[in-house]
């Protein structure tokens, strides 16, 4: 009871507290029987009399000013003003999931455009529903062995165009298996392939071994391969002729293919006055191979004034590479 009655006291204090506030905008005014309160006529009011002026007597001309954080210098830049710079290449991944078996020599393999990490699963199953024992599986590295009549060794890898795998055959002496055994195989996979959802968690770090990615020869762009010679030197001869080049000059024991572009942005006059004689260029770009500890760089080397920089030339041979 003595506690309620505590309560209420304070409840009231409270109250009349909050009640008896003035607020800024009003004045107290006090007749004889009381003050009151008189709303002012111009909340403002004390704010309109100046004070007096402050004299520094000049000792802030005296004070010593630091620039701690200065505007960082303009550098040059080489991209236009409203230019967007342009991202990082990656090599072309638009495709149809094609499956193919394709041949260089006396080497096979089958070409998927699918993620390692797709295929994997599907190889999977295929040697499940044809009752091949499993003797050996490691997802990481994209291997397995497997045996039927005969055992073999099967290797998973990232191909050359983006988002694309290759499979390969070996028997036990190291030697490609006969062309019956990848048919059967890319027939499987590409019935089954279209529409298909598994995925291997365990085989995703196959994704990241790419064949090919952009490097930088002599401050110009190129491409390094992760292949030897022959396969690269293959790879480009049909990327070149995928995307309508027109090859001026090539030889294989050399290491180099010539092209010559059509420069379809020169209009009648350019071509009237311009120094440049088209029928006297007999090639406008080099492709340069060169290989390095078992790997081969592709060199871009410009040999005329046509206006397909770089960039664009490793574009177009790009969305031709597989």
């Amino acid at each position: 009871m003595k506690l309620s009655k505590i309560f209420s006291v304070i409840l009231i204090c409270i109250f009349v507290l909050q009640n008896c506030t003035i607020p800024e905008s009003r004045k107290p005014y006090c007749p004889e029987n009381g003050c009151l309160l008189e709303k002012r006529e111009d909340p403002n009011e004390r704010y309109s009399d100046e004070g007096n002026e402050l004299e520094d007597y000049d000792q802030l001309q005296s004070l010593e000013v630091l620039d701690e954080f200065p505007y960082p210098p303009k550098s040059p830049s080489f991209i236009k003003e409203g230019e967007v710079p342009r991202p990082k290449k990656i090599f072309s991944s638009q495709g149809s999931e094609n499956v193919e078996v394709r041949r260089l020599g006396e080497i096979y393999w089958i070409y998927i455009e699918a993620l390692p990490s797709k295929s994997w699963p599907l190889i999977k199953d295929f040697l499940l529903d044809n009752e091949y024992e499993l003797l050996n599986d490691d997802p990481t590295q994209g291997k397995i062995t497997a045996k039927k009549a005969s055992q073999f060794f099967l290797t998973l890898e990232h191909g050359i165009k983006n988002n694309s795998s290759e499979i390969y055959l070996l028997d036990s002496s190291n030697n490609s298996m006969e062309l019956n055994y990848f048919e059967e195989l890319a027939a499987y996979i590409s019935e089954n392939l279209p529409g298909y959802e598994g995925n291997s968690i365990a085989a995703q770090g196959l994704n990241l071994n790419k064949k090919a990615r952009i490097v930088y020869v002599k401050k110009e762009i190129g491409i390094e391969f992760r292949l030897p010679f022959d396969r690269t030197w293959s790879a480009l001869s049909k990327a070149v002729e995928k995307a309508d080049l027109k090859i001026a000059d090539r030889n294989r024991e050399l290491k180099y293919i010539q092209i010559k572009l059509d420069d379809e942005d020169e209009g009648f006059f350019r071509n009237l006055f311009s120094a440049r004689n088209a029928s006297e260029v007999e090639a406008d770009y080099e492709l340069i191979f060169s290989e390095s500890e078992g790997n081969t760089i592709l060199e871009f080397k410009k040999l005329s004034d046509v206006e397909v920089s770089v960039d664009e030339l490793v574009d177009i041979i790009n969305e031709s590479l597989s």
